[in-house]
């Protein structure tokens, strides 16, 4: 880059002053911060889940960053153990877990994101805090982890308004949630499961449905 000094009143020569640009990659930016890095809940609730799920698998901080660095995604055991330290409140040498360490630490573990970011150790009934969200219920995380549907629901029931709020915000969830191939999976699943436990209800009220196999016999070993 090329900057052009002009002269005062002429007594200043004109001059150049050159200098260069180095470019960097990206790649190699290092983002420093300062102070303390506050987690949010999820992010407490991942550092718990790192320890919980190393310890189950008797790893030592040590091996489990060599199986990382085998990943492509090296995390020292210095690192990891900063990324626990986070489940403590009051831990101060904190590292946070990015998107593609949880990626890279699921495979490893062998379980799936959600091992990592929903709590597991609950009852279904038992509060949780998710990030985004007032704290609810085990279940609804999960099942909104899962992918049955948004974590939190129109409060209100009853009311032709408050269906509609409901099927505009499960259809939400289900266009720009879930790609559509698994929708008509779980869609077809959910339809066979609904007609077997309709046989299965008719079948055991004593009633015919149709099928050879769920019509009840009679006392006397014949069909009914």
């Amino acid at each position: 880059m090329s900057v052009m000094m002009g002269s005062v009143a002429g007594m200043i020569p004109v001059r150049k002053i050159r200098c260069s640009v180095e470019k960097s990659s990206t790649d190699n930016v290092r983002i420093m911060t300062t102070g303390r890095i506050e987690l949010g809940p999820t992010g407490r609730t991942v550092a718990a889940n790192v320890k919980r799920l190393r310890e189950a698998r008797g790893l030592t901080l040590r091996a489990l960053s060599a199986e990382l660095k085998d990943r492509g995604r090296p995390l020292s055991a210095d690192a990891l153990n900063k990324i626990e330290n986070g489940a403590n409140p009051d831990g101060r040498a904190v590292r946070r877990v990015d998107v593609d360490d949880l990626a890279a630490l699921s495979a490893a573990f062998g379980v799936g994101p959600l091992a990592l970011l929903l709590p597991v150790d609950t009852e279904d009934d038992e509060p949780v805090h998710v990030t985004g969200t007032q704290p609810v219920s085990a279940l609804s995380a999960w099942m909104w982890g899962t992918g049955e549907g948004p974590i939190e629901l129109p409060e209100e029931r009853g009311t032709a308004a408050a269906g509609r709020a409901l099927y505009a915000a499960m259809s939400n969830y289900r266009l720009h949630g879930l790609p559509h191939w698994l929708v008509e999976m779980r869609d077809k699943a959910h339809g066979e499961h609904a007609r077997l436990t309709t046989a299965e209800a008719e079948r055991e009220a004593g009633g015919y449905v149709g099928p050879e196999r769920y019509r009840p016999k009679r006392p006397g070993g014949g069909d009914g």
